[in-house]
């Protein structure tokens, strides 16, 4: 085995490691009699400081893509590191950095190295997954991902809200968890396989069957898909603002990339069997989801709801079993997470000036005090809701067109998932009306002298409101020139 290329290979994962044992040696060490502030400081330096490193070893690697998809060879195939990979490692490390700011602004706990830590955890762990092709080794970067997340949720002590949410957060992913592992078992048992890269073609055997609708179970907690989201708006709302955040993108990116794999091996006589049992997961999320967020008044909440009518919307790409869906699903998830991430910035920003949990109301007349920060929460917003020019558009469009254009082979009793595609366009209206309310409490109504907003200096910091930018500028620059991105993807 060639150890060099196999270091330069994780180099970026053994930066993030280092950055989280400085994190915590030296807050543990120097650090813990100091003002509050003051530690959040400079973990956040040091955790800014060891992605930004693994995300630039990262870019060199993408320069140099071929030389190391050699590296699937070398590592009997746990791990590839090809432009399609990279890009979403790399992606996932730029994420990780845009929730560092608003973690610092989001003191809400004294195990501020403990925070950090756990935030490069969870940010390496999505890195593994993307990259992972060794069945135990995907299963065991997901749970990674989520005790990490487990753990994030229950950081803010003072609130008995936040512990019943993570208990809630806990329980459903362990029982998830086992849903997954005893699905990936039966689809080694059935196989003799835990190389993903050598399985294919398979065929409706009772026991893959089987093993993909317990995938579908495990994957569908972590994608928030109906009827197993039951966790997801209460850990939405209670999460500090910054995990629930994470949570609402980085987690989403992993599992659906993880699922994307997963589904590639089946063969046309599989995929009739599943369609039927994803379509289904579609339009129950997509009701679920956007009926759901029509009655919210608090802004954390209806993006939780959100994220399931989304999830829905990710699975009509999914039922085309083509390369052209599997790549609509990818561009979908990241540039709804783009935009989810956005969102969840403005309302921490603007939650830490109420000092509470924020409702919708409460952002009355937000253009009149910060018509930067409105301006920014309308961009992630109308991308949410699928409006043009923004990426959000784009994003359903091209999983629409991927159902449509997908081979009547794909299932025999459907002929282009036209129906599936109708329905996801009746429910992107319905889900007009929430985003557009949300949209009139930041442009439209009054301020109300009674609300804190209205009376308190909203103050972003420049942290947050470079990150808050970005992510903007990102969302219109993916709407305008999405080709770079799905070239890189489609690799």
């Amino acid at each position: 085995m060639d150890y060099q290329q196999l270091l330069l290979a994780l180099l970026p994962d053994l930066l993030v490691v280092v950055a989280l044992f400085a994190a915590l040696g030296v807050d543990c060490s120097r650090m813990r009699g100091s003002r509050l502030a003051e530690r959040f400081q400079v973990a956040w330096q040091i955790s800014a400081a060891g992605l930004i490193a693994g995300l630039a070893v990262i870019l060199v690697q993408l320069t140099q893509a071929s030389s190391f998809k050699a590296l699937a060879s070398i590592t009997d195939g746990q791990l590839v590191l090809d432009t399609s990979t990279l890009t979403l490692k790399a992606l996932l490390y730029a994420m990780g950095l845009g929730v560092l700011p608003l973690a610092k602004r989001d003191q809400i706990t004294p195990q501020v190295s403990e925070y950090f830590a756990l935030l490069l955890l969870a940010t390496l762990g999505m890195g593994f997954v993307v990259t992972s092709r060794n069945l135990l080794g995907a299963f065991v970067a997901l749970e990674l991902v989520s005790l990490s997340l487990y753990a994030m949720t229950v950081l803010n002590q003072a609130r008995r809200a936040s512990a019943e949410a993570a208990l809630k957060y806990l329980t459903f992913g362990a029982v998830s968890s086992g849903f997954l592992l005893f699905g990936l078992s039966y689809l080694y048992g059935a196989t003799e396989q835990l190389d993903l890269n050598q399985m294919t073609g398979l065929t409706d055997e009772p026991m893959l069957v089987l093993a993909y609708l317990l995938i579908f179970v495990g994957l569908g907690f972590k994608l928030a898909l109906a009827p197993f989201h039951l966790w997801a708006p209460d850990v939405y709302q209670n999460a500090p603002t910054p995990v629930a955040g994470w949570i609402g993108s980085g987690s989403k990116i992993a599992a659906a990339a993880l699922l994307i794999v997963l589904l590639k091996p089946v063969s046309s006589t599989l995929k009739d069997a599943l369609v039927p049992a994803l379509a289904a997961l579609a339009v129950l999320s997509m009701v679920v989801g956007n009926l759901g967020a029509l009655r919210q008044t608090n802004l954390k909440r209806l993006l939780a709801y959100s994220a399931i009518a989304n999830a829905g919307y990710l699975l009509v790409g999914v039922v085309a079993f083509s390369a052209e869906g599997n790549t609509s699903v990818i561009f979908y998830v990241l540039v709804y997470s783009l935009a989810s991430l956005g969102a969840f910035g403005v309302v921490a920003v603007l939650t830490d000036t109420l000092g509470r949990d924020a409702e919708i109301s409460d952002f009355n007349g937000c253009w009149t005090k910060t018509p930067g920060l409105a301006v920014a929460f309308l961009v992630f917003v109308l991308s949410l809701a699928g409006i043009p020019p923004l990426a959000g558009f784009l994003g359903k469009f091209y999983l629409f067109y991927a159902a449509i254009e997908a081979e009547p082979g794909a299932a025999s009793w459907n002929d282009g998932f036209y129906w599936l595609v109708a329905f996801a366009l009746i429910m992107s209206v319905v889900s007009l009306y929430y985003y557009l309310r949300v949209l009139k409490a930041f442009l439209v109504a009054p301020s109300d002298d009674g609300k804190a907003v209205s009376i308190a200096p909203i103050k972003i910091g420049w942290a947050a409101g470079v990150t808050l930018c970005l992510l903007a500028i990102a969302v219109l620059a993916l709407g305008l020139w999405p080709e770079p991105l799905l070239n890189l993807l489609s690799d």
